[in-house]
């Protein structure tokens, strides 16, 4: 399972006017994972464009740290599927899909901006972007992860 995430409006308000404030939710989002082994992270913030990976990932807990991939394509170094360009954050996560191992990979978002994705997509969990990933949205990234988590069982048993 990948797990595309914002910063800006998840992690922290956005705007975020007190650097106090910044990466609040972090903690919350990493302790919602605990449980799903599985997860790993793909950063998908606005933030990749000027900063390093190694530099986006120091303000994370450690244990959201260690589950980082990745970061997504910027929509301006490929082109996206006429279905998509209207929906930037989308495609680059899909681009990142395709360039890591396939398209039909099991994927979730975090995401502030609903518009970046294509309308009712069932994939994302959004975060109002003054509250960031607070009870609400880790309830329901949480109920997506375990409903991902027991899908991949379920098929796994009709496999064997």
């Amino acid at each position: 399972m990948i797990l595309f995430l914002d910063f800006d409006g998840v992690l922290h308000p956005d705007p975020c006017y007190d650097a106090g404030q910044l990466f609040v939710h972090a903690p919350q989002l990493a302790t919602t994972l605990e449980p799903f082994t599985q997860v790993r992270v793909v950063l998908s913030t606005s933030w990749r464009s000027s900063k390093e990976l190694a530099l986006l990932l120091e303000p994370l807990p450690e244990s959201l740290r260690q589950r980082v991939v990745g970061v997504t394509p910027n929509v301006s170094s490929f082109s996206p599927p006429p279905k998509l360009r209207p929906y930037r954050r989308q495609a680059e996560c899909c681009h990142w899909l395709e360039l890591n191992g396939g398209i039909d990979q099991d994927w979730l978002a975090i995401d502030d901006r609903p518009s970046w994705f294509v309308p009712h997509c069932e994939q994302l969990i959004v975060c109002h972007s003054q509250r960031g990933f607070n009870d609400e949205a880790a309830g329901r990234l949480h109920a997506a992860l375990t409903t991902a988590t027991l899908r991949a069982m379920r098929e796994r048993d009709t496999r064997v």
